[in-house]
């Protein structure tokens, strides 16, 4: 194969790529500062409902946060209109890898509810860890008629190294809050969401239990490997 011939075929599998499709599928626009924290919003194609994220600088370890949003169960303590959730499947635990009901609240509407399944990338290397959460049909758990299913819902955590006790958090959505909701309605809770969730998560790597947890995880072994060799400084 020649060269100009496989630097082609790279390019193809390059801009066919799930991460090239994601990063072209959104167009954010800046929407405003809430406490040092910017809030981006984005039209979706094929869809009246937006995508929003948030990026907070965080006083915390990363490995404060990894803990924090492995605790599934108690995203109702601190995820903006998270009411209840509960873990269906533990897919890989070492991996991160779950499938989970979650209960939307929806003011002044009916509730929606959808079955998730997160992963992790961890890429310390880069200072950089990743979650990725997508609404899956890989179990069919019927939690109610009271609820709406929803039709689909992604979302990315970001987690930034900036140093040792500051991490950068990036929460970004893209739900499909399915019929029976304004428009203006629906998208006015998609913009604040991730904002208020990672404001509510401030108050959360304060409490004892995940500093100390953080500390004996496994992502404070990764990290503290990272930096010993040089990575993350």
């Amino acid at each position: 194969m020649t060269k100009p011939l496989a630097a082609m075929l790279l390019l193809l599998l390059f801009f066919n790529s799930p991460i090239c499709l994601a990063q072209d599928k959104y167009q954010w626009k800046y929407s405003s500062t809430e406490n040092n924290c910017q809030i981006y919003t984005s039209s979706v194609p094929g869809k009246d409902y937006i995508a929003a994220k948030a990026t907070c600088v965080i006083p915390a370890r990363i490995e404060t946060i990894g803990v924090i949003l492995r605790d599934i169960a108690n995203y109702p303590k601190w995820m903006e209109d998270c009411a209840e959730t509960k873990i269906l499947q533990i897919v890989d635990d070492e991996k991160d890898e779950f499938i989970f009901w979650f209960h939307q609240h929806i003011p002044l509407m009916t509730d929606r509810d959808m079955i998730l399944k997160s992963r992790v990338v961890f890429n310390l290397k880069n200072g950089r860890d990743t979650i990725f959460v997508d609404s899956t049909d890989e179990m069919n758990y019927v939690a109610g008629k009271e609820y709406v299913r929803m039709p689909s819902f992604s979302a990315i955590w970001t987690l930034d190294w900036v140093d040792r006790e500051h991490t950068r958090v990036t929460f970004m959505i893209d739900p499909d809050l399915g019929q029976g909701i304004p428009k203006f309605f629906a998208n006015q809770l998609i913009r604040t969401n991730p904002y208020k969730s990672i404001k509510r998560m401030m108050k959360m790597v304060k409490d004892n239990k995940y500093i100390q947890e953080a500390r004996t995880s496994k992502y404070n072994r990764l990290v503290e490997e990272a930096i010993r060799v040089g990575n993350l400084r």
